[in-house]
């Protein structure tokens, strides 16, 4: 083994040999006092300190710091990967026999947050959820259906009340029929825009249920009978334009609406489709609507209305469509409307004008009854006949405008008993005259 040489004992020898020059070489005196203490000190020194590495081949004596090479610097480290999706284990399926099975129901699995695979177990692929698969599974918390998944059965997770969080895949096409009845503890839900249906009574009951969203790019068609019913924490919704047919009871009793937009698509409003939102203030129908026909008592004690356009592609308003809209001070209605229903503005207090347009034959009975507020009403001479208490109880009515002569409105034949009972003292305006009541 080669000995060290220390950073001092080097600098000694080269001092040493310098001052020697003047010593010479045999290291006698220099005559020098100041050079001759120097050497004497440097001779009595300890030289064992600090070490200075030579270019000698490295043996299991000497130790040297690796240096990284230009590629070990410049590589950075790899990003760890992303958690792998953990699936729910034990949950039960059925095989459709064609290498395809559906989620049967909860198995043996205990997961609050289920996360569906889209491979069953026997390598099967996993295209729906069946009816009532998670009927009344309470303790559940979240669902995460995969994109492979097309269907959702009728009831398949109705009563799991303790559900707050559902993510819906985006090759579903139809939820069933009570698929989410009575989650009341779902507070938001996205539709993929592959649904073309949601099913009667879908979400009925859903009360904590706040914010109904339709993905961009909507396929959904129809939305059915009591699907919303209920979900009196809903505030706000926009229906689609691919939207035709909004069905009977659809939002029924959803007391915390207040917004309502409706897409240019849907050509009917099913009856009570709106009865009790007593908050709702806005109804707006998109531009180039092809709405026909407005159910009965679609929005029945919607309280909080205060003006509607009714649509120029409307022909009907159906019986009690506005009854109890007592909030409502403006209605505008369309030449294209033939018929107004019974009882159509039933209670309506807060109206106080209302011109009916001259594509109406006919007023339904008790159409604007307990219209206390109505002080002008503006009649086409199209029409033909006014029903029984079509105006009974307008006591704050004093003009009728009646856009033909005296011996047109009287050639109606139809004015039913009591169309103007309650009415106290108004006079009929005709093109020729006036008629004092």
């Amino acid at each position: 083994m080669k000995p060290k040489i220390t950073a001092l004992t080097f600098l000694s020898v080269l001092l040493a040999a310098i001052l020697a020059l003047f010593a010479g070489c045999d290291g006698s005196s220099t005559g020098i006092p100041e050079i001759d203490s120097l050497i004497s000190s440097l001779e009595g020194m300890d030289t064992s300190a600090t070490e200075v590495t030579t270019t000698e081949p490295m043996t299991s004596d000497t130790q040297t710091t690796e240096q990284p090479t230009d590629s070990e610097e410049t590589t950075k480290p790899e990003e760890p990967a992303e958690d792998p999706v953990v699936y729910s284990e034990g949950l039960a399926f059925t095989s459709n026999g064609d290498g395809t099975c559906y989620v049967s129901g909860i198995g043996t699995c205990t997961d609050k947050d289920i996360v569906i695979p889209s491979k069953s177990p026997a390598e099967e692929t996993v295209t729906g959820v069946g009816k009532k698969a998670f009927l009344d599974c309470i303790e559940l918390t979240s669902i995460v259906i995969p994109n492979s998944v097309t269907s959702m059965g009728e009831g398949a997770f109705s009563g799991c009340s303790g559900l707050t969080n559902v993510t819906i895949g985006n090759s579903v096409t139809s939820i069933g029929g009570s698929a989410f009845y009575g989650c009341s503890g779902l507070t938001s839900i996205e539709i993929p825009n592959s649904v073309t249906s949601i099913g009667g009574w879908a979400f009925d009951g859903c009360s904590g249920l706040t914010s109904v969203l339709f993905e961009e790019g909507s396929q959904l068609t129809s939305i059915g009978w009591y699907a919303f019913k209920y979900c009196s924490g809903l505030t706000s919704v926009t229906i689609p334009n691919s939207v035709t047919s909004i069905g009977d009871y659809a939002f029924y009793g959803c007391s915390g609406l207040t917004n309502v937009t409706i897409g240019n698509s849907v050509t009917s409003i099913g009856v009570w489709a709106f009865w009790g939102c007593s908050r709702l203030t806005s109804v707006l129908f998109e531009e180039g609507s092809q709405l026909t026909s407005i159910g009965k008592y679609a929005f029945d004690g919607c309280s909080g209305l205060t003006s509607v356009t009714i649509p120029e592609s409307v022909t009907s308003i159906g019986d009690s469509a506005f009854s109890y809209c007592s909030g409502l001070t403006s209605i505008t209605i369309p030449d294209s409307v033939t018929s107004i229903g019974s009882s159509a503005f039933y209670g309506c207090s807060g109206l106080t004008s209302i011109t009916i347009p001259n594509s109406v034959t006919s007023i339904g009975i008790c159409a604007f009854n307990g219209c206390s507020g109505l002080t002008s009403v503006t009649i086409p001479d199209s029409v033909t006949s006014i029903e029984w208490y079509a105006f009974r109880g307008c006591s704050g009515l004093t003009s009728i405008h009646f856009q033909g002569t005296i011996a047109q409105w009287n050639a109606i034949s139809s004015k039913g008993s009591g169309w103007n009972a309650d009415t106290g003292s108004y006079t009929i305006h005709c093109t020729d005259g006036d008629i004092a009541k």
